[in-house]
């Protein structure tokens, strides 16, 4: 065999290995890193500072370090992708067997979210990460469903019903639609009603609560979960995460 073919077909195996190698180890970071496993199962995602701090935040929730978290946000800065799409299926990937609860200000939001979540884990990325996580076949409602091992996910608008589940996790995304909403007192009512009569109580012993927004008010939810740590309530993790500037 000619010398030039033989250091031809040597150096394309080389190329193959190297490439096989490197996407081994992709893989084994996207399973141990919420940012490298949206970045894995998200076409062209480029994190920012931001979003790398928010998946660090929320990394420290999946390791069991902080069970109540406040990430404060402007809006418009990718932390719904995180937080509500990637988020819950990756904890599920961690853990197959935890049940989630996903608020949002609006029913349809919150089970537009549920469908991303769903979708990622029947993904053929996700397959490649975490195959031991599947969806339950007879139950993959776009906001509500399972997975085989028996954990599952549950999406809720803001004064929703949540009979008959509990989680180990509860996750509330903005809890104001729109800036009048969060102005006013019967929204701001409603939610904090909500938040301890219904939600609060579906949370687990030693579960965890995060809440990722925006401040509207300082009277909205965030605003009266710091009052009633004040008043010898939960204690919360606080992290504010400023606006990106150019």
């Amino acid at each position: 065999m000619p010398a030039a073919f033989q250091e031809t077909s040597y150096g394309t195996e080389l190329l193959k290995l190297k490439g096989l190698l490197h996407e081994e180890l992709t893989r084994t970071e996207a399973c141990e890193s919420l940012e490298k496993f949206t970045a894995y199962t998200t076409p062209k995602w480029q994190p920012g500072k931001i979003h790398r701090d928010i998946c660090g935040q929320l990394d420290r929730a999946v390791n069991g370090s902080v069970d109540r978290l406040m990430l404060l946000c402007p809006p418009q800065h990718g932390k719904s992708q995180i937080a509500s799409r990637r988020f819950p299926a990756y904890l599920l990937g961690q853990n197959p067997r935890l049940e989630v609860i996903s608020a949002s200000a609006t029913a349809q939001l919150a089970e537009e979210f549920g469908r991303d979540v769903r979708n990622c884990i029947g993904s053929q990325e996700y397959r490649q990460l975490f195959p031991g996580t599947e969806l339950a076949q007879d139950s993959q409602a776009r906001g509500r469903w399972n997975t085989e091992d028996g954990g599952g996910y549950y999406a809720v608008g803001i004064g929703g019903a949540l009979m008959g589940r509990g989680a180990e996790l509860g996750l509330i995304d903005d809890p104001f639609a729109t800036w009048e909403d969060g102005q006013s007192k019967l929204s701001r009512d409603k939610a904090w009603d909500w938040y301890k009569g219904t939600f609060y109580n579906r949370i687990r012993p030693n579960g965890s609560i995060i809440v990722i927004q925006h401040r509207m008010h300082e009277d909205d939810l965030v605003g009266r979960l710091l009052a009633q740590q004040s008043a010898g309530g939960d204690r919360w993790e606080v992290v504010e995460l400023p606006a990106l500037l150019d």
